[in-house]
């Protein structure tokens, strides 16, 4: 059931009636910017004054698929970066059994937080529902990206698969579903009263939802499934026109279903309006931070009312829009910047095809007398015809003529006038198409050429980094409240150096100021970040070798790790066979002993404590250090029985009598020795 919050009649009255307003705008002012869009967009859009042309160029599609990848094409990944060195945060004190302010490293907490909001876009499909957006801001006004939890709040029937219960998700919101204040344009939006969205719920999983404070005998519903389909038929030639423009006679497709499932309950949605809400001056003053609230005209009463308890600061919506107008409702359509020139380019084209057409017929004439219906008729077909004439000559009763040779050649001076303001109105040039211009005048007029069409690319990319940025900031924040503290250190479940070790409550959820940047848009280059990781790794070694930079690192308090270098360099070389570079195992750091070494030994123990000859005597090759650790360790146990034996005295006085020549001729060769204490052997 929804908490016991009352929404004051007054400010339901005011919301619903706003929602009507901004329903209207979505309506009169959107729909049909979209419709036109999508039609373009896919090749279907036919102008008033191109109801005869014969065929359509499709000019939106190549232009929106170029200025997608330029725009967005990596994975994003953030990069947080702490604005102190520490902060305060409350940790338990079990000395008084209380919270005390403590001072913690804030690049700690930062590496952390990083490490989760990195594995959590992945996890939501952030990057797909970042592409839906920017479409969306490639075609319409603007893109919508909705930034939500899952659970204790708001709209829990989120239908996606990938949208756990107690999750932080991102979805992109058709543009048509998202209203907002009418009070206010999309330039302003951080000055609504509130925002929202639109959702429609199949009946019974709204009627059978506890959360919602539901009057089951208001709730009606209406017949969804509303989608338009059938074949696109040809009306009949009229009016003195070529060519009727195509209409399309489709149908719903409730008209395919039984009529039992038509006028039941399973066909009807109920729409419901999810509002976050902000608080009014007199709610304010009162120190109340607004509501989050859930409603559908169907009844009076809201369904659900949560006071708005998120911590992340702004609305949950994020809007991309290339061409913001400061003082429009809406920013302006791309495609409104050159899709006339681009029916310019139609009606061009199909002038020529028509010139063309016109000027390459063949005109056959023939006297009165000169050949009957059928011959006439094969004519007309282009057949290869033999026309008998009566007599012994053709003279006067057949002419050929052909009007080849008299097509118009302004209208292809006119078609590259055309692409070339095409061009300059798009962005989208020969250039960034990958088409080699001709005529180029020098070098330096390809290179000022290149430097001008990425102009408009990058001040985009800037504003999509600018976008992410901000997005990221919001799920940062929403991960702090709801994630749980288990959640967060399984995500993080590794000890490498990038990440905190033993992650806590305090450094996932404490307010550490930090800076988040998001990666560049433009595919990378693996060749350059590994020439660049080599000669990182070539200063750092240059680093540990001289003492001078050595002793000031450790005055500085810091050290230099090479791990993670060698492992980044292993990656971008496609080298992944863990064996290369791997951790040193419990075993190897105590050194390893073969089986026939350690049974020479056991034997040479026998035989000393049965006073019988030794049967492998000390030599140069043997393993010295493990056969000192079993005589050793025998030798102490029988001290500590209070037995000695000379035999065994000797064994050991022999054997490190070898070890010391092994040491001395290896030093003498210029190696270091490390001299490591004896091992022990369990038998």
């Amino acid at each position: 059931m929804a908490q016991d919050i009352k929404l004051p009649k007054s400010r339901l009255y005011d919301l619903k009636n706003q929602i009507l307003m901004a329903e209207t705008i979505n309506r009169e002012e959107m729909e049909p910017i979209m419709v036109e869009a999508v039609e373009r967009y896919m090749g279907r859009h036919i102008p008033k004054y191109g109801f005869n042309w014969d065929i359509i160029l499709n000019e939106i599609y190549p232009i929106i698929q170029t200025n997608l990848p330029s725009i967005f094409f990596r994975n994003p990944r953030a990069f947080l970066k702490p604005r102190q060195k520490t902060y305060i945060a409350k940790v338990f004190d079990p000395a008084t059994g209380r919270k005390v302010d403590t001072e913690m490293d804030s690049q700690k907490s930062a590496n952390t937080q990083e490490a989760i909001l990195n594995y959590d876009i992945y996890r939501m499909k952030y990057k797909r529902e970042v592409r839906k957006v920017l479409m969306d801001a490639l075609l319409f006004p603007h893109g919508v990206l909705w930034h939500g939890y899952k659970g204790e709040f708001g709209m829990t029937e989120e239908q996606s698969l990938y949208i756990k219960d107690g999750q932080v998700f991102v979805r992109r919101i058709c543009p048509m579903r998202f209203i907002k204040d009418p009070n206010v344009n999309y330039s302003n939006l951080d000055e609504a009263k509130w925002v929202g969205r639109i959702i429609d719920i199949p009946y019974y999983d709204f009627i059978e939802n506890e959360q919602f404070d539901i009057d089951k005998k208001l709730i009606k519903g209406f017949k969804g499934y509303g989608d338009k389909v059938g074949n696109v038929n040809k009306g009949s030639q009229g009016g003195g026109q070529d060519a009727l423009r195509p209409t399309g006679m489709k149908k719903n497709l409730l008209d395919f279903t039984d009529a039992g499932f038509r006028e039941s309950k399973h066909c009807r949605f109920v729409r419901c309006y999810e509002l976050f809400v902000r608080p009014n001056q007199k709610e304010k003053n009162k120190g109340e931070k607004g509501y989050i609230v859930v409603l559908t005209f169907e009844q009076p009463e809201p369904l659900r009312v949560n006071t708005w308890g998120i911590k992340a600061e702004g609305f949950p919506s994020h809007v991309l829009q290339f061409n913001e107008l400061n003082d429009a409702m809406m920013g302006l359509p791309d495609i409104d910047t050159y899709k006339a020139i681009a029916d310019q380019k139609n009606i061009i084209t199909n002038l020529q095809i028509r010139n063309a057409q016109e000027n390459s017929k063949v005109y056959v004439a023939l006297a009165a007398d000169g050949a009957d219906e059928e011959d006439i008729t094969k004519i007309q077909k282009g057949d290869q015809t033999i026309i008998v004439f009566k007599g012994d000559s053709i003279q006067n009763k057949m002419s050929v003529q052909s009007g080849g040779g008299q097509a118009s050649s302004e209208l292809y001076l006119i078609d590259q006038r055309i692409q070339k303001n095409l061009d300059d109105k798009s962005g989208v040039t020969d250039q960034r198409r990958g088409v080699l211009q001709s005529g180029e005048e020098s070098a330096v007029s390809v290179k000022v050429r290149s430097m001008a069409s990425s102009a408009r690319p990058a001040y985009r990319q800037d504003m999509m980094g600018d976008f992410l940025k901000e997005s990221f900031v919001y799920i940062n924040k929403l991960q702090k409240q709801y994630i749980p503290f288990e959640d967060a250190v399984r995500i993080v479940g590794s000890l490498d150096l990038q990440w905190s070790d033993k992650p806590t409550a305090e450094e996932i959820q404490a307010d550490v100021d930090v800076e988040i940047d998001a990666i560049s848009m433009l595919p990378e280059n693996p060749q350059e970040e590994l020439n660049t990781l080599n000669n990182i790794l070539m200063l750092m070694i240059q680093g540990l070798t001289q003492p001078a930079v050595v002793e000031k690192v450790k005055q500085e308090g810091k050290m230099i790790n090479l791990s993670p270098i060698i492992e980044q360099i292993l990656l971008r070389s496609k080298i992944k066979d863990p064996d290369i570079f791997r951790n040193i195992k419990p075993e190897e750091s105590e050194g390893y002993s073969s089986n026939q070494q350690l049974a020479q030994a056991r034997d040479n123990v026998n035989a000393a404590l049965t006073n019988q000859q030794i049967p492998f005597p000390p030599q140069m090759g043997d393993d010295h250090m493990a056969k000192l650790t079993v005589y050793t360790e025998i030798q102490q146990l029988m001290q500590k029985m209070g037995q000695v034996s000379d035999v065994l005295e000797q064994l050991i006085q022999m054997q490190a009598a070898l070890l010391q020549q092994v040491q001395e001729k290896q030093a003498q060769e210029g190696q270091k020795i490390d001299l490591k204490k004896p091992q022990t052997v369990t038998f």
